[in-house]
This record gives structure tokens, C-alpha cells and sequence, in this order.
């Protein structure tokens, strides 16, 4: 009997925790979405606006016009300077979702863990048992891919933002020349420049893939929250009642 009690008390305390993380992934979810949408928005917007800007540069560069060319390039680097603190702002986020895909990696094997006590329980409905137990298995498959996305992301927003912050620093004190010793390094520097927008295409890449694995989560996350609601509406045939 005591161990029925301590038993029934496990599974409320699984149900509980397992409900409260459902709803704190459907709001971290729906979150990450809108933020997502709206830094798409606005990495689009500044992105054309900055290579406007390089339109322009490149014209000066190449008619050898060194002193609009270091006027544009003044310009261009309020962009940069920008563009650095978003890319790091980004590396910040990235981690953080690591952390919850991790979060939501425990709260699947604590639900693995009831099953496998519930099991146990000596029920007649094992197929039910056992099918809800293949769908939290599934469920925690999807939720370690979704990490592994989410570490990979982090790793390559990790080396942009670096990489941007690094030419950065280069491109500050330079100060472009058109004088026969100068050139060459005037190509190489123009070259930085063309390399950290090159680096902020990628971004927005990388951003549209990550808004369309946040928006795939959030479907699986959906599916995952209907079969726990099944799960605690199950009907246990053995004791007559419905499970909470």
C-alpha cells in the first residue's frame, strides 16, 4: 500500500513538472519566433542599406578618389560597429537556447523515467503504456537533433561574430592611400571590408534556417504537449479512472 501511496505521488510530481516545462517551452517557443521574425526583418533592411553604402565605396575605390573613399569608409564602419554588437548579441541568444533544448532534454527523460514506473504498476492497458512510451522516446530523439542544431548554430555564430569583430578592429585605423606604395594594401583592406559583408549574407542565412528550426520545434513542442494531454486523459482500465 505504501508503496502504491509513494508511487502515485512520483507520477503527480512528474505530471506537474512535466505540464509547468510544456508551458514554459510553448512561451520560450513562441518568443524565439517573434524575436526571429523581427531580427529577419531588420538584418534584410540594414543589409541593403549597407550595401548601398559599398556601391558607393567601391565607385570612389575605383576611381581612386582617397578622400571620399575614407569618408565612406567612416560611414561604413557606424554600420560595422553595429552589426558587431548584433552579431554578439546573437552568440549570447544562441547559448541560451542551448540551455533549453538541454531543459527540455531532462524534462524527457524524467517523463522516460514515469513511464518506465508506470509500467510497472501492473495495468491491463501495456499496448497503451507502451505507446505512450515509444512517443516519449521519439519526442526525446527530436529534442537532442534540436540541441545539436542548436550547439552547431551557436559554433558558427560564434566564429562570424569573431571574424567580424576582428576585421573591425583592422579597418578602424586604416586609413586608405592610392599612392604606388599604398595600393596593395588598399586592395587587401577593401577586401576585409567586402569579407565582413560577405559574413553578415551568411548571418542572414543563418537566421532564416534558425527561424525555420524554431518554427519546426514549435510544431514537434505541439504534438509533444497533445500526447502528454492523451497521456494524463488515458483511461485506466485496471482501477476504473481516469489518470491524472
Amino acid at each position: 500500500m505504501k508503496k502504491a501511496i509513494k508511487l502515485l505521488v512520483f507520477m503527480f510530481c512528474i505530471s506537474t513538472l512535466t505540464n509547468a516545462q510544456n508551458i514554459k517551452e510553448a512561451i520560450q517557443n513562441t518568443k524565439q519566433i517573434i524575436e526571429g521574425k523581427k531580427n529577419l526583418e531588420r538584418d534584410i533592411k540594414e543589409l541593403k542599406a549597407l550595401k548601398v553604402k559599398l556601391q558607393l565605396f567601391n565607385s570612389a575605390f575605383d576611381s581612386k578618389k582617397s578622400s571620399k573613399v575614407n569618408e565612406l569608409k567612416t560611414n561604413i564602419l557606424t554600420d560595422m560597429i553595429r552589426e558587431v554588437k548584433q552579431s554578439n548579441e546573437k552568440s549570447v541568444k544562441a547559448r541560451r537556447e542551448i540551455a533549453q533544448s538541454s531543459s527540455e532534454i531532462r524534462s524527457d527523460r524524467n517523463e522516460n523515467r514515469s513511464n518506465q514506473q508506470d509500467s510497472k504498476k501492473g495495468r491491463f492497458d501495456k499496448d497503451d503504456d507502451r505507446r505512450d512510451a515509444t512517443r516519449d522516446r521519439a519526442n526525446t530523439k527530436d529534442d537532442m537533433r534540436d540541441r545539436r542544431d542548436d550547439i552547431k548554430d551557436f559554433k558558427q555564430q560564434i566564429a562570424r561574430a569573431e571574424l567580424q569583430s576582428n576585421i573591425l578592429k583592422k579597418i578602424k585605423v586604416v586609413n586608405f592611400s592610392f599612392k604606388e606604395r599604398d595600393l596593395a594594401s588598399a586592395v587587401v583592406n577593401k577586401k576585409m571590408i567586402l569579407e565582413f559583408v560577405s559574413s553578415l549574407e551568411e548571418d542572414l542565412i543563418a537566421t532564416k534556417r534558425e527561424l525555420a528550426e524554431d518554427k519546426r520545434e514549435q510544431r514537434e513542442d505541439v504534438r509533444e504537449r497533445q500526447d502528454d494531454r492523451n497521456e494524463r486523459n488515458e483511461i485506466d482500465t485496471k482501477n476504473g479512472r481516469r489518470g491524472r
